[in-house]
């Protein structure tokens, strides 16, 4: 008897487990990713005081962006800001004034911001630009 319920024992697991094999379905649908858009920024262009109010324009409402957790908008502020230092810097160095670390430090403001939601470091970058644009007007015009 007690062979005997081993034996059934031994049936019922083999059966159990037989039960849990995996099955392949020959007909799967898949489906096809869609393409993807990636967003390309208009290379900036102007003066160096038409530059300046485009990097003044990405900072106005920046702060009040990060505060509302829009970060689509504040990352592409960003990615804005990148451009128009990238055309920016050449201009203020080969006109010879002195403003390129001070543009520098508006640009950090603006990564700071952005990159640790820091509201306040977009209105300082906004207040300096402000600043920045009256002296850009004055060392220009010397």
């Amino acid at each position: 008897m007690k062979y005997t319920l081993r034996i059934a024992t031994v049936s019922a697991c083999v059966l159990a487990l037989s039960s849990c094999s995996t099955t392949i379905i020959d007909s799967l649908k898949t489906t096809v990713p869609g393409p993807t858009t990636t967003t390309t920024l208009p290379t900036p262009s102007g003066d160096i005081p038409a530059l300046l109010t485009q990097l003044s324009n990405v900072t106005y409402g920046l702060g009040q962006a990060i505060v509302d957790g829009d970060s689509a908008t504040y990352k592409q502020r960003a990615a804005i800001a990148d451009s128009i230092w990238k055309v920016l810097e050449p201009e203020i160095r080969t006109a010879g004034i002195d403003l390129v670390e001070d543009v520098q430090r508006v640009i950090n403001l603006i990564h700071t911001a952005t990159e640790r939601k820091r509201p306040a470091d977009a209105d300082k970058a906004n207040r300096f630009l402000i600043i920045i644009k009256d002296s850009a007007e004055t060392l220009l015009n010397k």
